[in-house]
Protein backbone atom coordinates (compact mmCIF):
# COMPACT_ATOMS: atom_id res chain seq x y z
CA UNK A 1 0.00 0.00 0.00
CA UNK A 2 1.00 3.83 -0.86
CA UNK A 3 -0.48 6.94 -2.02
CA UNK A 4 1.32 9.70 -3.42
CA UNK A 5 0.11 12.87 -1.45
CA UNK A 6 1.50 14.87 -3.27
CA UNK A 7 -1.29 14.89 -5.91
CA UNK A 8 -4.55 14.86 -3.10
CA UNK A 9 -5.56 17.91 -1.14
CA UNK A 10 -3.48 19.13 1.37
CA UNK A 11 -3.83 18.10 5.35
CA UNK A 12 -5.35 14.76 5.26
CA UNK A 13 -4.03 11.82 6.19
CA UNK A 14 -3.93 9.52 3.12
CA UNK A 15 -2.11 6.90 3.71
CA UNK A 16 -3.72 6.40 7.10
CA UNK A 17 -7.22 6.11 4.44
CA UNK A 18 -5.72 3.91 2.55
CA UNK A 19 -4.47 1.56 5.16
CA UNK A 20 -8.21 1.59 6.84
CA UNK A 21 -9.76 1.20 3.28
CA UNK A 22 -7.70 -2.01 2.06
CA UNK A 23 -8.50 -3.19 5.50
CA UNK A 24 -12.10 -3.06 5.66
CA UNK A 25 -13.43 -1.65 2.35
CA UNK A 26 -11.30 -4.14 0.41
CA UNK A 27 -10.44 -7.21 2.33
CA UNK A 28 -9.63 -9.02 -0.58
CA UNK A 29 -7.14 -6.80 -2.27
CA UNK A 30 -3.30 -7.21 -2.22
CA UNK A 31 -2.53 -3.30 -2.45
CA UNK A 32 -4.70 0.31 -2.19
CA UNK A 33 -3.35 3.20 -2.88
CA UNK A 34 -5.35 6.59 -2.93
CA UNK A 35 -4.60 8.88 -6.33
CA UNK A 36 -7.30 11.21 -6.16
CA UNK A 37 -9.96 12.85 -3.65
CA UNK A 38 -11.89 16.06 -4.14
CA UNK A 39 -14.73 17.93 -2.09
CA UNK A 40 -18.13 18.50 -3.22
CA UNK A 41 -18.97 22.33 -4.17
CA UNK A 42 -21.55 23.51 -1.70
CA UNK A 43 -22.91 24.06 2.20
CA UNK A 44 -23.09 20.14 3.53
CA UNK A 45 -23.55 19.33 7.32
CA UNK A 46 -21.01 16.20 6.84
CA UNK A 47 -17.52 16.86 4.98
CA UNK A 48 -17.66 14.40 2.09
CA UNK A 49 -14.59 12.96 -0.28
CA UNK A 50 -15.06 11.80 -3.46
CA UNK A 51 -12.11 9.42 -3.29
CA UNK A 52 -10.59 7.58 -6.44
CA UNK A 53 -8.55 4.36 -4.73
CA UNK A 54 -6.64 1.99 -7.06
CA UNK A 55 -6.16 -1.59 -5.77
CA UNK A 56 -4.50 -4.68 -6.59
CA UNK A 57 -7.63 -7.75 -7.44
CA UNK A 58 -6.51 -11.18 -8.80
CA UNK A 59 -3.15 -9.95 -10.30
CA UNK A 60 -4.92 -7.01 -11.60
CA UNK A 61 -5.23 -3.20 -10.97
CA UNK A 62 -8.78 -1.92 -10.67
CA UNK A 63 -9.88 1.87 -10.12
CA UNK A 64 -13.04 2.08 -7.72
CA UNK A 65 -14.64 5.58 -6.43
CA UNK A 66 -15.22 5.58 -2.94
CA UNK A 67 -17.75 8.41 -1.24
CA UNK A 68 -16.45 9.22 2.30
CA UNK A 69 -18.69 11.12 4.85
CA UNK A 70 -17.05 12.53 7.96
CA UNK A 71 -17.99 14.33 11.11
CA UNK A 72 -17.89 17.82 11.24
CA UNK A 73 -16.29 19.08 14.15
CA UNK A 74 -19.66 21.05 15.21
CA UNK A 75 -22.78 22.24 13.56
CA UNK A 76 -26.48 22.53 14.02
CA UNK A 77 -27.29 18.73 13.72
CA UNK A 78 -25.01 17.51 15.98
CA UNK A 79 -24.35 15.05 17.73
CA UNK A 80 -22.89 13.45 14.33
CA UNK A 81 -23.37 9.73 15.08
CA UNK A 82 -21.68 7.61 11.80
CA UNK A 83 -23.60 4.50 13.69
CA UNK A 84 -27.07 6.29 12.30
CA UNK A 85 -25.42 6.54 8.76
CA UNK A 86 -24.57 2.94 9.63
CA UNK A 87 -28.05 1.62 10.58
CA UNK A 88 -29.96 3.54 8.16
CA UNK A 89 -27.79 2.38 4.77
CA UNK A 90 -27.36 -1.60 6.57
CA UNK A 91 -31.16 -1.74 6.70
CA UNK A 92 -32.28 0.27 3.89
CA UNK A 93 -30.29 -1.69 1.71
CA UNK A 94 -32.54 -4.40 1.74
CA UNK A 95 -35.75 -2.86 1.69
CA UNK A 96 -36.46 -1.30 -2.02
CA UNK A 97 -35.17 2.05 -0.50
CA UNK A 98 -32.25 3.48 -2.45
CA UNK A 99 -29.14 4.24 -0.53
CA UNK A 100 -25.13 3.93 -1.37
CA UNK A 101 -23.38 0.58 -0.26
CA UNK A 102 -22.19 0.46 2.82
CA UNK A 103 -18.20 -0.09 2.55
CA UNK A 104 -17.13 0.58 5.97
CA UNK A 105 -17.00 3.29 8.94
CA UNK A 106 -15.11 3.96 12.08
CA UNK A 107 -15.35 5.87 15.07
CA UNK A 108 -11.81 6.13 15.66
CA UNK A 109 -10.88 9.47 14.90
CA UNK A 110 -7.36 8.54 14.29
CA UNK A 111 -7.40 7.11 10.82
CA UNK A 112 -9.40 10.27 8.88
CA UNK A 113 -9.54 13.16 12.00
CA UNK A 114 -13.19 12.73 12.79
CA UNK A 115 -14.85 9.43 12.68
CA UNK A 116 -16.22 9.06 9.28
CA UNK A 117 -18.31 6.14 6.73
CA UNK A 118 -17.48 4.84 3.30
CA UNK A 119 -19.72 4.22 0.84
CA UNK A 120 -19.62 3.08 -2.97
CA UNK A 121 -19.97 6.12 -5.47
CA UNK A 122 -23.15 6.21 -7.07
CA UNK A 123 -23.29 7.64 -10.53
CA UNK A 124 -26.33 10.26 -11.19
CA UNK A 125 -27.13 13.88 -10.87
CA UNK A 126 -27.70 15.99 -8.30
CA UNK A 127 -29.84 19.97 -8.16
CA UNK A 128 -30.29 21.82 -5.72
CA UNK A 129 -33.77 22.80 -5.37
CA UNK A 130 -32.78 26.22 -5.78
CA UNK A 131 -31.28 25.75 -8.97
CA UNK A 132 -33.27 22.86 -10.33
CA UNK A 133 -35.10 24.94 -12.78
CA UNK A 134 -31.96 24.78 -14.65
CA UNK A 135 -32.12 20.85 -15.11
CA UNK A 136 -33.89 20.40 -18.65
CA UNK A 137 -35.02 16.77 -17.45
CA UNK A 138 -37.20 19.03 -14.65
CA UNK A 139 -38.35 21.52 -17.73
CA UNK A 140 -39.60 18.66 -19.99
CA UNK A 141 -40.73 15.72 -17.33
CA UNK A 142 -41.32 17.72 -14.11
CA UNK A 143 -44.34 15.15 -12.99
CA UNK A 144 -41.96 12.04 -13.97
CA UNK A 145 -39.61 13.16 -11.11
CA UNK A 146 -42.07 14.32 -8.93
CA UNK A 147 -43.64 10.94 -8.83
CA UNK A 148 -40.98 9.49 -8.71
CA UNK A 149 -40.04 11.53 -5.63
CA UNK A 150 -43.41 9.85 -4.00
CA UNK A 151 -43.12 6.39 -4.92
CA UNK A 152 -40.08 6.48 -3.17
CA UNK A 153 -40.98 7.57 -0.01
CA UNK A 154 -44.07 5.70 -0.34
CA UNK A 155 -40.92 2.83 -0.13
CA UNK A 156 -39.45 4.14 2.87
CA UNK A 157 -42.80 4.47 5.16
CA UNK A 158 -42.61 0.72 4.11
CA UNK A 159 -39.97 -0.52 5.86
CA UNK A 160 -40.20 -2.09 9.37
CA UNK A 161 -37.95 -0.67 11.69
CA UNK A 162 -39.31 -2.19 14.67
CA UNK A 163 -36.32 -4.83 15.75
CA UNK A 164 -34.21 -3.56 13.58
CA UNK A 165 -31.20 -1.38 14.14
CA UNK A 166 -33.15 1.61 13.02
CA UNK A 167 -35.42 1.33 16.25
CA UNK A 168 -32.11 2.74 18.45
CA UNK A 169 -31.03 4.31 15.47
CA UNK A 170 -33.34 6.88 15.46
CA UNK A 171 -34.15 7.26 18.91
CA UNK A 172 -35.24 8.73 21.58
CA UNK A 173 -38.19 6.69 22.55
CA UNK A 174 -41.44 8.30 22.02
CA UNK A 175 -44.92 9.38 20.55
CA UNK A 176 -45.02 11.49 17.51
CA UNK A 177 -46.00 14.57 20.35
CA UNK A 178 -42.68 13.56 22.41
CA UNK A 179 -40.66 13.41 19.19
CA UNK A 180 -41.82 16.71 17.87
CA UNK A 181 -41.36 18.30 21.25
CA UNK A 182 -37.59 17.04 20.94
CA UNK A 183 -37.58 18.40 17.54
CA UNK A 184 -38.63 21.68 18.83
CA UNK A 185 -35.92 21.94 21.91
CA UNK A 186 -33.36 20.93 19.38
CA UNK A 187 -33.75 23.87 17.67
CA UNK A 188 -35.12 26.54 19.50
CA UNK A 189 -32.87 26.21 22.47
CA UNK A 190 -29.23 27.29 20.70
CA UNK A 191 -31.61 30.25 19.14
CA UNK A 192 -32.66 31.36 22.76
CA UNK A 193 -29.14 30.71 24.36
CA UNK A 194 -28.04 33.10 21.62
CA UNK A 195 -30.45 35.61 21.81
CA UNK A 196 -30.34 35.70 25.58
CA UNK A 197 -26.22 36.41 25.23
CA UNK A 198 -27.20 39.50 22.58
CA UNK A 199 -30.22 40.73 24.91
CA UNK A 200 -32.65 40.50 22.17
CA UNK A 201 -35.67 38.54 22.47
CA UNK A 202 -37.30 36.02 20.02
CA UNK A 203 -41.03 36.39 21.01
CA UNK A 204 -42.02 34.67 17.16
CA UNK A 205 -40.16 31.55 17.51
CA UNK A 206 -41.03 30.93 21.51
CA UNK A 207 -44.45 31.12 20.66
CA UNK A 208 -44.27 29.05 17.60
CA UNK A 209 -42.43 26.07 19.43
CA UNK A 210 -44.82 26.27 22.06
CA UNK A 211 -47.78 26.41 19.83
CA UNK A 212 -46.37 22.72 17.79
CA UNK A 213 -45.94 21.01 20.93
CA UNK A 214 -49.55 21.80 21.94
CA UNK A 215 -50.63 20.97 18.53
CA UNK A 216 -48.87 17.82 17.85
CA UNK A 217 -50.63 14.68 16.44
CA UNK A 218 -51.34 11.73 18.50
CA UNK A 219 -49.62 8.72 17.12
CA UNK A 220 -48.16 5.82 19.20
CA UNK A 221 -44.46 5.32 18.71
CA UNK A 222 -45.66 1.88 16.86
CA UNK A 223 -47.33 3.38 14.34
CA UNK A 224 -44.74 5.73 13.37
CA UNK A 225 -42.66 5.55 10.17
CA UNK A 226 -38.87 6.17 8.93
CA UNK A 227 -38.93 9.85 8.28
CA UNK A 228 -35.95 11.37 5.95
CA UNK A 229 -36.41 14.66 7.47
CA UNK A 230 -34.93 16.54 4.64
CA UNK A 231 -36.68 14.94 1.57
CA UNK A 232 -35.94 16.94 -1.57
CA UNK A 233 -34.02 18.41 -4.59
CA UNK A 234 -30.39 18.22 -3.84
CA UNK A 235 -31.18 15.20 -1.80
CA UNK A 236 -31.30 12.73 -4.13
CA UNK A 237 -29.24 11.36 -7.08
CA UNK A 238 -30.83 11.08 -10.39
CA UNK A 239 -30.40 8.65 -13.63
CA UNK A 240 -32.55 10.05 -15.56
CA UNK A 241 -35.92 10.15 -13.93
CA UNK A 242 -35.10 7.46 -11.30
CA UNK A 243 -33.92 8.03 -8.04
CA UNK A 244 -30.51 6.09 -7.89
CA UNK A 245 -29.93 7.13 -3.99
CA UNK A 246 -31.32 8.71 -1.34
CA UNK A 247 -28.47 10.81 1.00
CA UNK A 248 -27.99 13.21 3.63
CA UNK A 249 -30.18 11.21 6.38
CA UNK A 250 -29.02 13.52 9.31
CA UNK A 251 -32.53 14.69 9.72
CA UNK A 252 -33.72 11.29 9.93
CA UNK A 253 -36.33 10.23 12.40
CA UNK A 254 -39.61 8.27 13.39
CA UNK A 255 -42.48 10.23 13.14
CA UNK A 256 -46.25 9.93 11.13
CA UNK A 257 -46.35 9.33 7.69
CA UNK A 258 -47.24 12.86 7.34
CA UNK A 259 -43.98 14.36 8.61
CA UNK A 260 -42.08 14.00 5.37
CA UNK A 261 -45.55 15.49 3.04
CA UNK A 262 -45.39 18.33 5.54
CA UNK A 263 -41.76 18.85 4.81
CA UNK A 264 -42.29 18.48 0.91
CA UNK A 265 -45.34 21.14 1.13
CA UNK A 266 -44.02 23.69 3.42
CA UNK A 267 -43.43 27.32 1.90
CA UNK A 268 -39.61 26.84 1.31
CA UNK A 269 -39.96 23.40 -0.81
CA UNK A 270 -42.07 25.32 -3.21
CA UNK A 271 -40.36 28.76 -3.55
CA UNK A 272 -41.85 30.69 -6.04
CA UNK A 273 -44.45 28.44 -7.55
CA UNK A 274 -46.38 27.47 -4.31
CA UNK A 275 -49.29 25.89 -6.10
CA UNK A 276 -46.03 23.47 -7.01
CA UNK A 277 -45.29 20.94 -3.80
CA UNK A 278 -41.36 20.55 -3.57
CA UNK A 279 -41.00 22.18 -7.01
CA UNK A 280 -42.66 18.88 -8.63
CA UNK A 281 -45.71 18.37 -8.54
CA UNK A 282 -49.75 19.94 -7.57
CA UNK A 283 -50.97 19.15 -4.63
CA UNK A 284 -53.92 17.25 -5.61
CA UNK A 285 -51.34 15.34 -7.89
CA UNK A 286 -48.91 14.16 -5.14
CA UNK A 287 -52.03 13.49 -2.75
CA UNK A 288 -53.06 10.67 -5.45
CA UNK A 289 -50.54 9.31 -6.17
CA UNK A 290 -49.20 9.12 -2.39
CA UNK A 291 -52.44 7.18 -1.60
CA UNK A 292 -51.97 4.91 -4.73
CA UNK A 293 -48.58 4.03 -3.91
CA UNK A 294 -48.69 3.99 -0.61
CA UNK A 295 -51.97 2.57 0.80
CA UNK A 296 -52.59 5.40 2.95
CA UNK A 297 -54.90 7.98 2.69
CA UNK A 298 -53.45 12.01 2.93
CA UNK A 299 -54.66 13.84 6.87
CA UNK A 300 -54.32 17.18 5.48
CA UNK A 301 -54.44 18.83 8.85
CA UNK A 302 -50.87 16.50 9.47
CA UNK A 303 -50.07 17.82 6.36
CA UNK A 304 -50.38 21.46 7.21
CA UNK A 305 -48.68 21.14 10.87
CA UNK A 306 -45.45 19.24 9.45
CA UNK A 307 -45.15 21.98 7.37
CA UNK A 308 -45.48 24.34 10.08
CA UNK A 309 -43.20 22.11 12.00
CA UNK A 310 -40.17 22.18 8.94
CA UNK A 311 -40.97 25.61 8.15
CA UNK A 312 -39.89 26.69 11.82
CA UNK A 313 -36.81 24.21 11.91
CA UNK A 314 -35.57 26.32 8.67
CA UNK A 315 -37.04 29.69 10.21
CA UNK A 316 -35.26 29.69 13.71
CA UNK A 317 -31.66 28.27 12.34
CA UNK A 318 -32.46 31.39 10.03
CA UNK A 319 -32.67 33.52 12.69
CA UNK A 320 -29.90 32.17 14.72
CA UNK A 321 -27.69 32.92 11.74
CA UNK A 322 -29.10 36.50 11.68
CA UNK A 323 -27.85 36.80 15.39
CA UNK A 324 -25.00 34.73 15.07
CA UNK A 325 -24.10 34.38 11.12
CA UNK A 326 -24.65 31.59 9.05
CA UNK A 327 -24.68 28.53 10.90
CA UNK A 328 -21.55 26.72 10.48
CA UNK A 329 -21.55 23.31 8.20
CA UNK A 330 -26.01 23.67 7.63
CA UNK A 331 -27.09 23.69 4.23
CA UNK A 332 -30.35 25.28 4.85
CA UNK A 333 -32.30 27.03 1.77
CA UNK A 334 -32.21 30.41 2.85
CA UNK A 335 -28.16 30.57 3.50
CA UNK A 336 -26.90 28.02 0.75
CA UNK A 337 -28.21 28.60 -2.75
CA UNK A 338 -25.45 26.74 -4.42
CA UNK A 339 -24.98 23.10 -3.35
CA UNK A 340 -23.84 19.94 -5.62
CA UNK A 341 -23.80 16.09 -4.14
CA UNK A 342 -22.19 13.25 -5.16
Amino acid sequence: MSTDIRSLPPDEPWESLARFLEREAFPGSRELRVVGARRPTGGASWETFLVEVVLSLDGSARSRRVAIKRAPATGPLAPYLVSKDVAIFSTLAASGVPVPKLLAWTEDPSVFVRPFSATSFVEGESHDITKVERWPVWQQRREALGLEMVDVLAALQRVDWSGTDLEAALGPRGSAAERAAALVDRYLEPLLEAARERGVGVPLWRDMGAWIKRNAPPDAEEDLVVVHGDYRFGNFLWQDTRIAAVLDWERATLGPPMQDLGFLCMPLSRRQQPEVMAKALPFDVLARHYEQASGRSVDVAGVQYYAVLWQFIEGVNAARGALTGPVAGFCSPIWSHARRCA
